[in-house]
């Protein structure tokens, strides 16, 4: 056997149980997650993942993302804030408050909304986001500004009622 070969196989035989070592199937928590373009921020009482601000263009824009009270104790999504290199945009929980049931993930995509307005939010831009969390500490974080296609065409973003998104 010439030494290229045996190189060769040796190559193969070390390398594929390294190569197929990254190789495994979905988990079973793959069909539960929403899109995770988004930034991540853990405090010590809740976790806030793939968290993301979608707008439509005609300057609405919703925050998307997982929030996950990891406490025993309930928590409740109070308000939020915007805060832009360009001065800050107003944000709104709609209708007021969402629950954060402990160790349950509330999806934002599909929940009451955090409505923002957005004529000042171009996508590509990161913004700070400030989430006020009733029982627990405030979770401050940069997001993306995403528009709603792609991964986020079928994010509902909502309207502010009577155009107020005052907190």
């Amino acid at each position: 056997m010439k030494a290229s070969t045996r190189t060769a196989l040796l190559v193969i035989a070390i390398g594929s149980p390294v190569l197929l070592a990254g190789c495994v199937g979905p988990s079973e928590d793959d069909e539960r997650n929403e899109v995770s373009i988004g930034s991540n921020e853990r405090t010590a009482g809740t976790d806030a993942l793939g968290v993301a601000i979608v707008v439509d263009g005609d300057g609405n824009g919703r925050v998307v993302g997982t929030l996950i009270n990891t406490t025993q104790e309930p928590q409740r999504l109070a308000g939020a804030d915007v805060d832009t290199e360009r001065g800050p945009a107003q944000a709104a929980v709609i209708p007021g408050e969402v629950p954060l049931p402990a160790g349950q993930p509330v999806e934002l995509a599909r929940q009451p909304a955090i409505s923002v307005s957005a004529a000042d939010l171009p996508v590509g831009l990161f913004v700070e986001l400030t989430l006020d969390i009733e029982g627990a500490d405030p979770i401050d974080m940069l997001v993306p500004v995403e528009a709603q296609e792609g991964p986020y065409e079928e994010v509902e973003v909502t309207e502010p009622p009577d155009g107020d998104v005052s907190p």
